[in-house]
């Protein structure tokens, strides 16, 4: 049966599915119920615009979701435990769905839990389990979730480093050998995971702090805000595109115009290091008691520069590569689903 493995972070929804070519996708956490009358009015122009895809109806209902829903204003964007239900998480999921399969078919689907929210683990099953009928402009699917299962989001960044593709084999038998900390940094929440030799999770550390990404980009917009006073004084929201590739480049693009704010992300990115170290110092006791450190998320991507001089280690992985490091959760979640087949356990 076919697997859809997903990742629905705060700041962004991450998928795979085992196809190896376009089997994989990440679009911002963003979703917007719409009226009968706007989809109408809007999926019959955007033909040619490319966000098709961002259009579609869920089980008769309509909704625009990832970026096209960023740049229609207000949006319906629930944290925590308020996502698992089926017209939220359920609708993140099948948007996944036909996205990656497009065809209609039987899936089976796991989901990523931040370790706080293993008590919501049978909400979250149940909203993503039964038919979805799908509809976009490139046409209709029906798909059937038959399974649903749930891993911890920091046991994939550690399964993409420790397993092969295949599930079958380690990759990184020194990984396995020692005492690992993995530390996932996402949107709202950064996770501490402490890992005993022979891979085993050690639950006596699973941890989350509401700390992440999403912190550094309130307080540059803030920064930004408050240097640039004329620039934004009509300009309610900053784009969060625009913003994102600001707070990775240095340079805001607008309004025709190239803004420097290099020395505003810094700010911003102070703010988060003092209490990114702080937590570290506090919950995982700082770099002595570890073998290996590893690191997952896209906020650790982002910010790997300035967070690892704050780790002190000698023994630092990525687990993926920088520019595909937000992916690892859901490449290691495939990995871990092979693996539990073999097993026989699912």
């Amino acid at each position: 049966m076919s697997v859809l493995v997903l990742d629905a972070g705060n700041s962004i929804i991450k998928a795979k599915i085992a196809r190896r070519e376009d089997g994989e996708l990440a679009f911002p956490h963003a979703i917007r119920p719409l009226t009968e009358s706007e989809y109408q009015k809007i999926s019959s122009k955007t033909t040619s615009t490319g966000n098709t895809k961002d259009y579609l109806k869920v089980n008769s209902k309509p909704y625009v979701i990832g970026e096209s829903a960023e740049r229609h204003g207000l949006l319906v964007q629930r944290s925590g435990t308020a996502r698992y239900n089926r017209d939220y998480y359920g609708v993140l999921a099948a948007a996944a769905m036909k996205r990656l399969y497009g065809r209609g078919r039987e899936i089976s689907v796991f989901g990523s839990h931040p370790p706080g929210d293993v008590k919501c683990r049978d909400d979250r099953m149940q909203s993503v389990i039964g038919d979805w009928q799908i509809e976009t402009i490139q046409g209709k699917a029906n798909f059937q979730v038959t399974y649903a299962n749930t891993f911890d989001e920091p046991v994939g960044g550690l399964m993409n480093v420790l397993l092969t593709e295949d599930g079958r084999h380690y990759q990184h038998m020194g990984v396995g050998e020692g005492r690992a900390l993995v530390i996932d940094i996402g949107g709202f929440t950064t996770y501490f995971l402490a890992v005993n030799p022979g891979g085993v999770v050690d639950y006596s550390l699973a941890r989350s702090v509401p700390l992440g990404i999403q912190s550094v980009i309130d307080d540059f917009e803030e920064s930004f805000r408050a240097n640039n006073l004329e620039a934004v004084i009509d300009t309610s929201n900053l784009p969060p595109a625009r913003v994102r590739r600001a707070i990775a480049t240095g340079i805001f693009e607008g309004g025709g115009k190239e803004y420097n704010c290099a020395a505003d992300v810094e700010e911003a990115i102070i703010l988060f290091l003092n209490c990114f170290a702080d937590s570290y110092q506090r919950l995982a006791g700082g770099d002595l008691s570890w073998d290996t450190i590893i690191l997952a998320g896209g906020g650790s991507a982002l910010l790997y520069p300035s967070v690892k001089p704050i780790l002190k280690h000698q023994n630092v992985i990525l687990a993926d590569g920088i520019d595909a490091l937000h992916l690892a959760n859901v490449r290691g979640g495939l990995k871990l689903w092979r693996l539990y087949e073999m097993l026989e356990v699912l």
